[in-house]
């Protein structure tokens, strides 16, 4: 029999390794990410179909996003239709959203029922297709919160308010040196039911032992400017 020399040896091994590992988080439980504030849900959910008019999007986040925090809604014609935000009132997930934490360089989980909406308001519909709902905000453990829903609506146009104009606001200045000052590492995909992809927060004391969990949801990109 052929053997291996030492040093291929140890390479395969440690493939060998990595292909297992990799295999684990595939077939895991589909559950969340190393994250604080992120989005939980929306109504319309992330690629939903809507066929009635739509007058405000649900996000559901898993802490009450900042008083500074910033929304769009583009229409298919690429135009923007959101017509301001508020907090809604707090309800109970219908899937508990599970967040990781770095403490003392091991993940520690901890579940959150309760998904806090930020209302973004709709001034019309003007056309059927893809309409995106982004968002920009800071968790409350620092990490940038950001991500777009995406939903299709196949209805009839609705008119705009008398003397409507598109939007033309942008984030507040502090909300963009917050976000820029963690980089990119905070992006927030947004997912339906299904939690965003991670982000990490990081201890000075000591490396990860164990890293977090992966999800098989796929991810969807910040579709607004970068700030």
């Amino acid at each position: 029999m052929r053997h291996l020399p030492r040093a291929h040896g140890r390479v395969a091994a440690g493939l060998l390794a990595l292909v297992l590992a990799a295999g684990v988080v595939l077939l895991g439980p589909a559950t969340p990410a190393s994250a604080h504030g992120t989005l939980a849900t929306s109504t319309p959910a992330e690629g939903a179909t809507v066929d009635e008019a739509v007058t405000a999007v649900q996000l559901y986040f898993t802490e009450r996003v900042r008083e500074d925090a910033y929304f769009t809604v583009t229409a298919p014609g690429g135009a923007r239709v959101d017509n301001g935000w508020t907090h809604g009132e707090p309800r109970e997930l219908d899937r508990p959203v599970r967040e990781y934490f770095l403490v003392d360089g091991v993940f520690e989980p901890r579940e959150y029922t309760t998904g806090f909406p930020a209302v973004v308001a709709l001034a019309h519909l003007p056309a059927a297709g893809q309409y995106s709902v982004s968002y920009l905000s800071v968790a409350s453990d620092g990490d940038p919160v950001r991500g777009t829903v995406t939903f299709r609506y196949t209805g009839k146009p609705t008119a705009a308010p008398p003397d409507w104009q598109p939007p033309t606001g942008q984030p507040d200045p502090s909300l963009i040196a917050a976000t820029e000052q963690h980089g990119d590492t905070g992006s927030q995909p947004a997912s339906g039911d299904a939690t965003p992809s991670r982000r990490r927060r990081r201890s000075r004391r000591s490396p990860p032992r164990h890293p977090p969990p992966t999800t098989r949801a796929a991810s969807a990109r910040w579709a607004g400017p970068h700030w």
